[in-house]
């Protein structure tokens, strides 16, 4: 694979005349997911079809653009690097990657709920990252949001939180909405489907006195989000992948998922259903195992790196990440036929933020700068949980003048978040030109052999949306 370099460079070569930009657009991403295209490229075509669906579905799917952008100048450039070194951050933290997290009590709190990039990062890439996305939510659902202004507050609290814990003020843990209305919609959804045990009826059928996964599409309006059976060879051997959760996890049926996420679509993903403690039907448990890929961001910082393998980096992001470590002890890494595995609950009570109900009144402007401080906040926090050097260096740049670097992360979103309605455009472009495999032609014999068809699902012959 070490032409994909040229390849893409050929690609790009034949972007419309002075379209640099396209063409920047397309050898980042043909580079970035070259190894998914070659294996399993059905599920890259639906993956690039659904970051067309949107802008914010573009910018879900876009990490190495951003990375890119950063690394040639254009959106690193600030007043506030100097000196501070990588923070350990989320990679990725846009909106929609926090949501609520039910504890082991029975306590729903906001956290953030995507791992995948986790990494070493500079701490303003991770910040921007968010309010980009925050501004950008606030462009595509109100004309009139000041997209500026919420990305200021989210800074502004960013700063604040950070200085805070790293003058020794306890970590906070978000159990209400702290007076806004999309957090406030957010609980309240999250309680009501906690109490009606909302993901059995939507993603399971009992029959005979036996509870089973639905197949098909779980959403008739979806159709290319569905379920399918997974062979019995596979389905055995999903228990090993479950151990720590004790010798023998009764599982009761096994589907693969297909059709879900943005960036992490072509990737693997099998729900599993659980018997409960009792007998009764009602307290059976869904897990979601997802396959993990190699961080966006990885090899940044070296020559050391920061965990020893995919699945060791996610969990130990993800105790860090958390106000209690543990909170949800059924969440951890594992693998399953080679493949690094996210294990965790598959509950409607973890409900994630979600740009599409930034509607009416909950998406003013003064409402989602409420968001964008809870937000800010979080992610603080888990910065704050970097090296004791790390923090002191950050919270040096971050006292010289606290204001002004809530101003200029707020100038940086307003424009950047432009700039993301305009990659939306190219891409769209670039996908009708190239074809919906940006250009990547791909040979019957790159396929896997190694691994059963079954555990990617779909017809390698087949199509996907």
């Amino acid at each position: 694979m070490r032409h994909a370099l040229f390849l893409s460079l050929a690609l790009a070569a034949c972007a419309p005349p002075g379209d640099a930009r396209e063409a920047t657009l397309v050898q980042v991403l043909v580079k970035a997911d070259e190894v998914v295209l070659r294996t399993r490229p059905q599920l890259v075509r639906g993956k690039f079809a659904r970051m067309a669906a949107s802008p914010f579905d573009f910018y879900r799917g876009s990490v190495p653009l951003f990375r890119a952008d950063w690394e040639s100048g254009r959106t690193s450039h600030s007043g506030f690097l100097a000196g501070a070194p990588p923070v350990l951050g989320l990679g990725d933290p846009h909106p929609e990657n926090f949501g609520l997290l039910l504890d082991r009590d029975g306590t729903l709190a906001l956290e953030p709920n995507d791992f995948d990039s986790a990494d070493r990062v500079p701490f303003l890439f991770d910040l921007r990252r968010l309010v980009t996305g925050l501004a950008l939510g606030a462009r595509m659902q109100q004309p009139d949001a000041r997209p500026e202004e919420i990305a200021r507050a989210t800074a502004e609290a960013y700063a604040t939180t950070f200085l805070a814990l790293a003058d020794g003020a306890p970590p906070d843990r978000v159990t209400d909405d702290r007076g806004s209305a999309v957090l406030q919609d957010l609980f309240k959804r999250g309680r009501r489907d906690l109490l009606s045990r909302a993901e059995l009826s939507q993603l399971t059928e009992v029959t005979d006195g036996r509870r089973r996964f639905l197949r098909g599409p779980p959403d008739p309006a979806d159709p290319s989000a569905r379920l399918e059976t997974l062979s019995a060879p596979l389905a055995q051997t999903v228990p090993q992948a479950l151990l720590r959760l004790g010798p023998d996890p009764r599982v009761l049926d096994v589907v693969r998922q297909l059709g879900s996420g943005v960036a992490s679509w072509p990737r693997v993903r099998v729900l599993v259903l659980l018997d409960g403690p009792t007998a009764a039907l009602e307290d059976d448990v869904l897990l979601e195992l997802k396959e993990l890929a190699e961080s966006s961001l990885a090899g940044w910082y070296g020559p050391a790196p920061v965990a020893s393998d995919t699945p060791t980096r996610v969990e130990a992001a993800v105790r860090r990440a958390w106000a209690v470590p543990d909170a949800d002890p059924r969440w951890f890494a594992t693998t399953w036929w080679g493949l690094p595995l996210q294990v965790r609950t598959k509950s409607e009570a973890n409900k994630g933020v979600n740009v599409d109900r930034w509607a009416g009144a909950r998406g003013a402007g003064d409402e989602l700068a409420k968001l964008g401080a809870v937000l800010g906040a979080v992610l603080a926090r888990v910065h704050a949980r970097s090296e004791p050097a790390v923090v002191a260096a950050v919270s040096a740049q971050l006292r010289r003048d606290p204001q002004a670097f809530a101003r200029e992360q707020g100038a940086f979103a307003a424009e950047e978040s432009l700039q993301v309605l305009a990659d939306t455009e190219h891409f769209r472009t670039a996908l009708e030109r190239l074809g919906p495999q940006l250009g990547l032609t791909v040979d019957a014999r790159e396929l896997p052999a190694q691994l059963p068809a079954g555990v990617f699902g779909g017809d390698f012959e087949g199509d996907m949306p």
